[in-house]
């Protein structure tokens, strides 16, 4: 956690904000620093006293800090010094579906999006002329919506994987850039790759075969970014903290898409933007299909189109998201999803940009 970044946003208790109180975190541990970057220790709210830890350079702001260390003790704990020889042996004798396997097909599809272009190593071509970092191109398109009137203030990069999107945005903007997530292994990723500089992964070949891909990045954030592991439902953020909130491809991953448009709203500044591709991929497990933007009750006027509700939140009227209205939408944008050597999913994302009005 860079020290600067903590200092500029501020953060407050996810807890006490939930219940309508207010506490400010406060750097009460500290046990490795280098050079203003805490790798190690806690943060305190100095009004309940609840604790947040900061591992391998990622504070967990989260309401349950309990459970989601019991959720993800696998992830945390995991190491990541294996050689390729040791950890292709592990592969095989742990197998699919186990939660090494997980890892690896996850980081490997979200890193090769977010960073195979500046791969040197070149790799076979992709089933149906799929090519990486399509979410740069898709961020790249909104920015160029966005117009000269930003507000002053730092930007929010919600669901930032493998931190692609928080150093075109700081290169592009001039600005800090929070990315933040809450899977522990792409938030592991995207912190070596914003403030490292390099990346450190495991490409998928073919079933349980991976090569080990590891090179400098071609960006210049130059200090401006960092990664932190929070809830997007539950921001510890005050009210009216960031200029620009970016959600590539994470409101289909929310468990409340409409309550985490609420609370992006609420962290943004008056006239602040937002920047959101959504390509409606429901997953029921994640989100309960009465929250799902479209995609049932065909019934209904809207029948079931995700744009019409996603743009219906954005608009005035009682469904409406908080004080985001949408300005602009580029419309449907290409994401791909590298799978291995011979799979790739293509996918369709609506690309829209929002204002925050003045309130």
């Amino acid at each position: 956690m860079r020290i600067s970044h903590f200092e500029k946003l501020r953060p407050v208790c996810p807890v006490c904000r939930l219940s309508g109180q207010h506490g400010d975190l406060a750097l009460t541990v500290v046990e490795n620093e280098v050079r203003g970057d805490v790798l190690s220790g806690i943060l305190s709210c100095q009004a309940c006293g609840s604790e947040f830890p900061i591992v391998d350079g990622m504070p967990i702001i989260v309401p349950d800090v309990r459970r989601f260390v019991q959720d993800n003790i696998f992830y945390l704990l995991a190491r990541t010094d294996l050689t390729p020889a040791v950890e292709s042996l592990l592969g095989d004798a742990s197998g699919p579906g186990s939660g090494l396997d997980s890892i690896r097909q996850h980081v490997s599809s979200y890193v090769w999006d977010h960073w195979g272009d500046q791969d040197p190593v070149a790799y076979p071509a992709v089933p149906g002329g799929g090519a990486p970092a399509a979410v740069s191109r898709n961020l790249a398109q909104a920015l160029d919506l966005l117009g000269d009137d930003l507000p002053d203030g730092p930007v929010l990069d919600i669901g930032c994987a493998a931190g692609r999107t928080v150093t075109d945005a700081a290169e592009r903007l001039g600005r800090d850039v929070l990315g933040i997530d809450l899977s522990v292994p792409l938030a592991r990723c995207g912190r070596q790759a914003v403030v490292d500089g390099h990346i450190d992964y495991n490409l998928r070949r073919i079933g349980l075969v991976y090569d080990r891909r590891a090179y400098p990045l071609r960006h210049k954030a130059e200090g401006r970014g960092d990664v932190w592991i929070c809830d997007a439902l539950a921001l510890p953020f005050s009210q009216g903290t960031f200029a620009l909130a970016i959600g590539m491809n994470v409101v289909d991953c929310m468990r409340d898409p409409r309550a985490g448009l609420i609370e992006i709203s609420r962290v943004l500044a008056d006239g602040g933007r937002a920047v959101l591709s959504v390509p409606f991929d429901w997953a029921g497990q994640v989100t309960p299909v009465e929250a799902w933007l479209g995609g049932h009750s065909q019934r209904s006027g809207h029948a079931g189109s995700p744009e019409a509700i996603l743009d219906l939140l954005l608009s005035e009227g009682p469904l409406a998201a908080g004080a985001l209205r949408r300005t602009d939408s580029v419309g449907d944008v290409p994401w791909h999803v590298r799978l291995h050597d011979r799979s790739c999913m293509y996918y369709s994302a609506y690309l829209v940009v929002a204002r925050k009005t003045v309130g």
